[in-house]
């Protein structure tokens, strides 16, 4: 059966993009969507006709991640050569487990997985990539407890020891779903308090450690955040190392968001330290422009994935000497191709093209941040150690409770509104915006747009305010 009208249509899509005169969203909620779409899969098929018509409704009731304007989550404008990369795995349609069904994958993968540990380690090491970060970051946990209970592979967590998991207070929700996950519980969670934009207390750490020791606890990891998801700051990698070190813990450094910084000269000072990891979880598809998902999970000592993972399964794994079964140390069994798009871009723009897209990132986060500092009725939060640019409106006729609100508000009402998406978030009991940059083409012009959209958006919110205020009073 020949699919013209749907190729076509997929074709322009893929020349062509969603567009930026598409609304990020639509304000509709679940109940409208349900209401003005039919989702549900009838006894008979549709025409190609009436398909394209759904893939239209499709994309004008989905958020536009390609947009420039989206800044709501940490990842975002795309690179082309990234989508071919994508498009072409999807072509493919073949598993990592094995070399035999993946070859040419296998070999981009090691590739991959061997720059990007060096990198990271300055030497050689191991990784694989993973379905996204928050399971990198469990696969660190289990070689952590796997360096702590060598037997714990053949006879499980009956006989274990309670052991103690530190992290500060701004790392990843995903630590307490692996504790949770892998029998640890939630009890084994120590979150450390962190400083006024969100970097580990160390003196708190260490005072942490201490307590739990004297509560018949082991402390097992311990958890450094380059790049927090809040402010995208990092915390002091080293100093974490020496007491990773000091305290016989596993060290693991979540980079999922800010380890491409480490492709930029300038920048990777900020990661002194993350070679003494033991572990290391990068995204690439958060700023370096690759479709979802591209997640790696990398160790410095080479053969522990194996030791983890690998089993007996002779109807799959047949070559049991050489290191290309890339099934015996993941996690998973089939396993979609992550390593393509990356690779592909990779050998596009070359190392000099990559560190071009980060210094130009953390070029308009920079430009951004001192637009927002020069005004009067914006706070920075810090500047910015990574492409996230935090801030708060300021008005000083306000309490603290009613500039919490006020935050709030403006942002909601410019989310729904669709044109700019940026997030929200609380920090020590106040709200804070925050605009994730994605796009390395973002203008000075743009960024001017964002900010008057702000401003606008806080007098119109303001009178609002002012007009309730009134008729409650009349």
């Amino acid at each position: 059966m020949e699919y013209t009208t749907i190729k076509n249509k997929i074709i322009s899509l893929i020349n062509f993009g969603i567009g930026k005169e598409n609304k990020l969203r639509g304000a509709k909620t679940p109940k409208e969507l349900i209401n003005e779409f039919d989702f549900s899969i009838g006894k008979d098929g549709k025409s190609q006709e009436e398909i394209v018509a759904i893939i239209d409704d499709i994309i004008s009731n989905s958020v536009n991640t390609n947009h420039p304007f989206f800044m709501n989550q940490m990842y975002g404008k795309q690179n082309t050569m990234a989508i071919y990369g994508d498009i072409l795995t999807t072509l493919l349609n073949t598993s990592m487990y094995t070399y035999e069904v993946a070859p040419m994958m296998t070999l981009i993968e090691k590739e991959c997985i061997a720059k990007l540990s060096k990198i990271v380690f300055k030497t050689s090491g191991d990784g694989v990539f993973t379905p996204g970060g928050s399971i990198s970051n469990m696969m660190g946990l289990m070689l952590a407890r796997n360096a702590k209970i060598k037997q714990v592979k053949k006879e499980g967590l009956t006989n274990a020891p309670k052991f103690s998991i530190f992290l500060s207070d701004q790392a990843h929700y995903s630590f307490q779903k692996a504790a949770i996950f892998m029998g640890f519980g939630n009890d084994s969670i120590v979150k450390i308090e962190t400083d006024e934009i969100g970097q580990i207390d160390v003196n708190a750490l260490q005072l942490a450690i201490e307590q739990e020791k004297q509560n018949d606890r082991i402390p097992l990891l311990l958890v450094g955040v380059a790049g927090t998801t809040f402010s995208g700051v990092y915390d002091d990698l080293a100093n974490l190392a020496e007491i990773a070190s000091k305290n016989d813990m596993w060290y693991h450094v979540d980079a999922v968001y800010g380890g491409s910084l480490l492709f930029s000269k300038q920048e990777s000072i900020k990661f002194i330290g993350i070679e003494k990891a033991d572990s290391v979880s990068w995204n690439l598809h958060k700023m370096m422009g690759v479709p979802l998902i591209c997640a790696s999970f990398l160790t410095r000592q080479k053969g522990l994935l194996n030791e983890a993972f690998a089993v007996d399964a002779d109807y799959l794994f047949h070559d049991t000497e050489a290191d290309y079964d890339l099934g015996q140390k993941s996690l998973q069994c089939g396993r979609r191709v992550y390593a393509l798009k990356l690779w592909l871009t990779w050998k596009h723009d070359g190392e000099i093209g990559f560190e071009q897209r980060i210094n130009k990132l953390m070029e308009i986060a920079a430009t951004f941040a001192a637009k927002i500092s020069a005004k009067n009725n914006f706070e920075l939060l810090c500047q910015p150690e990574s492409a996230i640019v935090v801030f708060r409106i300021l008005d000083f006729d306000l309490d603290a409770g009613e500039i919490n609100n006020l935050n709030k508000m403006v942002r909601d009402k410019i989310f729904n509104e669709g044109e700019i998406l940026f997030n929200y978030a609380e920090f020590k009991g106040k709200i804070y915006l925050r605009c994730v940059i994605s796009d390395p083409e973002l203008k000075e012009e743009a960024i001017n747009k964002i900010i008057c959209k702000i401003e606008e958006t806080v007098s119109f919110v303001k009178k609002q305010i002012e007009s309730s205020f009134i008729s409650l009073n009349v």
